[in-house]
């Protein structure tokens, strides 16, 4: 996107395109993969982010990345008979993934794509459309899009030749020095390109097999010190605290927490083969006089039937529809900087899949601090319980006002209509 939209400048666009790791069947979702992970996100190809890729491969004249990148999306295309959501990035193939299905329009989208974006290289601007064709070599022959609407102008388009420099054009039979076809045009127009043949500049790209990342490290807390229980042969870890990693790698298992009076969090990382893998979930080390706890019930209208019994009574539940504002008073005691998160219970899908996560805006004393995302905790859980994100915040000595809204479109998932939660209390830590 940073290419396709002009934010990178021309060399650090071609080292985008040149360095991105690049697996023999099309550009991953991520890399490395994740390990014991289905793929979907994970160890994916998504055609139409192969078609964004390609697009801005064109954009910085690497022929053998668009070359490349075309041959992942109609290999795909060919083999599976119909455009699929996505694909294993490390075998090629759609069997093996989390969620799939058949005929995407966002794949088939991106496929129709490569011919308006790359082949005819059609820009739309305010005034009209600007061509700038990009033919890699290997596409031998005339190419031809008929009866293209476009406003009020239908065009039938031909480009001859390879490459991306324009030897000549033609409106309607007659040559113009103009790439561009007018908004304003009316009826129906020929536009004949003929293309000077010749490579592109930059060819290099970055292939790479797939390969895992560290797994991530299962921590088990003991007084003073940590356990890593799945300890990995060749992997090195290092304790994080408070974002900063120590900078000691190691195969220990145990790994010494030093006490401290304030909030902290730690984490370990795991380490190999130049790869990073993700932190182990953070271990809060929060002073009881450094935390101040607000029981929703006690400020918005308790109970839920998501819930059987009295513990229906300990939350209250949120949707599209009910406690679109819920207004706690909270107070500290010194003025400074604070974190707040809310507990809460979201059992409308599994944790990987779905999409029907909860969101809110967080606003203390009238003023938007950020947004609370609460996420699904696994489907029909609604006892099973967790935090969301940290809001970092400022609070003013003595009372201060939290507002908990659900605001349309800011907090609209993609979901669009399941937006529900059981919110328990919201926390208040200070720094």
């Amino acid at each position: 996107m940073s290419v396709i939209w002009d934010i990178a400048d021309d060399g650090r666009a071609e080292s985008l395109i040149e360095n991105t790791p690049f697996t023999p069947f099309g550009i991953p979702s991520t890399f490395p993969r994740i390990p014991n992970t289905a793929p979907y996100h994970n160890d994916a190809v998504w055609p139409f982010v192969q078609a964004f890729w390609n697009i801005a491969a064109s954009r910085v004249g690497n022929e053998e990345a668009v070359r490349r990148g075309l041959g992942a999306m109609y290999r795909a295309a060919a083999l599976f008979g119909t455009h699929k959501e996505l694909f294993v990035a490390s075998t090629g193939d759609y069997k093996g993934t989390a969620v799939n299905s058949d005929s995407q329009l966002w794949s088939a989208a991106g496929n129709v794509a490569m011919i308006f974006r790359i082949f005819a290289g059609m820009e739309f601007k305010t005034g009209g459309i600007e061509f700038n064709p990009f033919v890699p070599v290997c596409f031998l022959g005339t190419k031809t899009i008929t009866g293209f609407h476009y406003r009020d102008a239908i065009i039938n388009l031909t480009i001859e030749g390879t490459g991306s420099q324009i030897a000549e054009i033609k409106i309607d039979g007659e040559k113009t020095v103009d790439n561009f076809f007018p908004a304003d045009m009316t009826g129906e127009h020929s536009i004949h390109i003929t293309l000077k043949e010749g490579r592109q500049y930059s060819q290099k790209m970055n292939i790479q097999n797939m390969v895992d990342m560290p797994a991530y490290p299962i921590v088990e807390h003991y007084a003073g010190y940590d356990s890593i229980v799945n300890i990995e042969k060749g992997v090195k870890y290092s304790l994080v605290t408070n974002g900063n990693s120590s900078g000691i790698s190691s195969s220990e298992v145990k790994y010494v927490i030093q006490p401290s009076n304030s909030f902290t969090t730690t984490s370990i990382l795991p380490f190999k083969n130049n790869l990073y893998g993700f932190m182990s979930k953070p271990k809060e080390n929060i002073p009881d006089s450094l935390i101040w706890i607000y029981q929703c019930e006690d400020f918005a209208e308790p109970g839920t039937n998501l819930i059987k019994g009295k513990m229906a009574d300990k939350f209250v539940e949120i949707s599209t529809t009910d406690n679109l504002d819920i207004s706690i008073p909270v107070e500290v005691p010194t003025s400074g900087i604070y974190y707040i998160d809310v507990h809460y219970a979201n059992g409308n899908g599994p944790i990987n899949t779905d999409n029907k996560c909860a969101i809110r805006m967080l606003f203390v004393n009238t003023h938007l601090q950020g947004a609370v995302v609460m996420p699904q905790r696994g489907k029909d859980e609604w006892l099973n319980t967790g935090y969301s994100n940290m809001v970092k915040t400022e609070l003013l000595s003595g009372t201060n006002t939290i507002q908990l809204m659900y605001l349309t479109p800011s907090n609209s998932n993609m979901n669009g209509d399941v937006n529900t939660a059981l919110i328990d209390y919201i926390r208040i830590i200070k720094k």
